[in-house]
């Protein structure tokens, strides 16, 4: 039983050790929240509260340590960067600082100030769909509404952003959407022939009215479908036919006219 309490006693005295040498830094950041596929930049700041001694700072996630810095005696700050954020990144970020180097992933800081990062994601595919048959003839109006049924996070706390209405994976229309309503609404005027096509639609909450270069889809998609008109084919052949006789008529007159002059 002695070896058991003699190793016991060795590990309480090193966690003792290790929570005396480590002490509980000032934390900062720029933006608080962020979107997908940026980089976040935190500041661990000692100032007012480190020695005169070069000491390693630790930045935290979720109190758990994910990466450290070496601070000299004559620096005050610490900065970290995190490149191309994902929305696993989102958490309670801290910083910790201590004399003694450590595996970052080993330490634990449960009592120093957080910060919360908030990673939005670069786009939200929305349901889409369409008001009326969507079967139509030329002519005729197609109104199609975008909706989320989910909360939306935005940068700058923007309350319209922008939404895409795509055709077969291009993007046709841009209108605004509304957080508050959560759906905007596509309308396309005197549809024709060539608007038929696999319509979805895709809300950008990043930025308000910024356009995302990336790979864009929907939840879901719509198949419209253009007709042409009875009435607009009889006009198209109408007026070939019309075309057909001016150009048979001249050619007529043109000929009599030669004909004539030979006769005189």
């Amino acid at each position: 039983m002695i070896t058991p309490i003699f190793l016991l006693c060795i590990l309480t005295r090193q966690a003792l050790c290790q929570t005396k040498d480590i002490s509980p830094a000032k934390i900062f950041a720029p933006l608080k929240t962020i979107s997908e596929g940026s980089s976040l930049y935190i500041t661990c700041s000692t100032f007012g509260s480190k020695k005169q001694s070069t000491v390693y700072v630790y930045l935290c996630k979720d109190g758990v340590g994910i990466d450290t810095a070496m601070q000299k005696k004559e620096q005050n700050d610490a900065h970290f960067a995190i490149r191309q954020v994902s929305r696993h990144d989102s958490g309670h970020y801290s910083c910790i600082y201590s004399r003694t180097k450590y595996k970052p992933s080993a330490l634990n800081d449960t009592g120093s100030s957080r910060i919360q990062i908030q990673v939005i994601p670069s786009f939200l595919p929305a349901d889409i769909s369409v008001a009326g048959p969507s079967t139509v003839s030329e002519g005729n109006h197609v109104e199609l509404r975008c909706t989320l049924s989910k909360t939306v996070q935005t940068l700058g706390e923007c309350q319209l952003v922008q939404s895409y209405l795509t055709r077969n994976d291009t993007v046709v229309q841009v209108q605004r959407f509304n957080i508050t309503q959560m759906e905007a609404t596509f309308i396309i005027e005197g549809a024709v022939v060539k608007d038929s096509g696999s319509y979805s639609c895709i809300v950008l909450p990043l930025k308000c009215f910024e356009m995302n270069k990336g790979a864009l889809y929907g939840n879901n998609s719509i198949l419209v479908e253009v007709k042409a008109s009875l009435v607009g084919q009889v006009m198209f052949y109408s007026g070939i036919i019309s075309l057909m006789l001016s150009l048979g008529f001249c050619l007529w007159m043109i000929r009599h006219r030669c004909g004539s002059s030979k006769g005189k």
